[in-house]
This record gives structure tokens, C-alpha cells and sequence, in this order.
């Protein structure tokens, strides 16, 4: 039986800051040492769910905002971390413009996507993207080596980390 996502994160919206928070410090922790970022840059979080890392990136530039398909994720976000941009969306169509963002992250999201799926978002990354894009992926996923060599279509790929649980992927876009 195939897994609704947006109702699966709904379903799970309550008790994700206690199951994943130190994870996802942990990733940020590292990640934020490849991406710079300044306080002029606009900064896109895909898939931000409770805006553990859309938060963490707030406190470096005011002008970040979260994107999730998921409405109970960010109503925990904008109650537990106010101050981000966050919007109820869908990563396959970005409501932004063309390179309007320097940089965009995504945490732990593409390799459970369906193949087309995970491309248009990555196609909607590259075009939002004017600068640099961050992506983390989870090494235990059966997708893994099919999601890696897609990153390829759209960016360049200037630098990969591997984590315990994750690659971390520092890219740039190619469009």
C-alpha cells in the first residue's frame, strides 16, 4: 500500500520534534559548516516540517522562508518557531521565481519520493536556486544510488559528506 506523504507527516506532526529533533540538530550542525551563509541572503527550506532547521537558519539571516506539504508540520512551526516565512506548498511547483533564492536546503526528503516526483522537485530546486543548494540523504535508503546520480541532471556537485546516517551534498545549480 503505497503512503499518502502529506497525510503520513500530518499523522506523525505531534510527536515529530521528540522522535527527530537531535537528529536534525545534529545534520544542521554539520551541514552549516559546508553552506555560508550571510545575513543578506534569502534562503528556501523544502520540506521544512516543524521548522527545526528553517529556525536554526533564522538566527543567521531573517530572510529565510520554509516550504512543507504538510499543515500540521507548520502549524507546530509557526507556534514553536516564529519568525520564518513558512508556507503550506508543494515541492514539485515552487511558488517563487526564478533564482530567487541564493541558497535552498532540503533535508531528508527527496529518496522517499516517486521518481517523477523527486525530479520535478529537484528541477523546482535548480530554477529557485540562484547560488548554492544543500541536500541531505539517508545512506539506509533503497533509492540511494538512483537519487545521487539524478542531483547530477540539475547541479554541480561542489563537495559530498558522508554522515553516520546521511550524505550531505553541497551543490551548485547548473541552469
Amino acid at each position: 500500500m503505497k503512503r499518502d506523504p502529506m497525510n503520513y507527516y500530518d499523522s506523525i506532526a505531534k510527536g515529530y520534534d521528540e522522535l527527530y529533533y537531535e537528529e536534525q540538530i545534529q545534520k544542521w550542525e554539520r551541514a552549516k559548516e559546508l553552506l555560508t551563509i550571510k545575513d543578506t541572503d534569502k534562503i528556501l527550506d523544502v520540506g521544512c516540517g516543524t521548522g527545526i532547521i528553517t529556525y536554526e537558519i533564522y538566527k543567521k539571516t531573517k530572510n529565510v522562508w520554509g516550504i512543507d506539504s504538510s499543515k500540521q508540520m507548520l502549524e507546530i512551526a509557526e507556534k514553536q518557531r516564529p519568525g520564518p516565512k513558512y508556507l503550506l506548498g508543494d515541492a514539485t511547483a515552487l511558488p517563487f521565481k526564478d533564482k530567487e533564492f541564493d541558497k535552498v536546503v532540503s533535508f531528508t526528503m527527496l529518496q522517499d519520493m516517486p521518481l517523477e516526483e523527486r525530479r520535478r522537485t529537484l528541477s523546482e530546486v535548480a530554477r529557485c536556486c540562484k547560488d548554492a543548494a544543500l541536500i541531505t540523504l539517508l545512506k539506509r535508503n533503497k533509492n540511494l544510488d538512483e537519487v545521487m546520480r539524478e542531483l547530477s541532471n540539475y547541479f554541480y556537485v561542489r563537495k559530498v559528506v558522508e554522515e553516520t546516517k546521511d550524505y550531505i551534498f553541497l551543490l551548485a545549480p547548473k541552469n
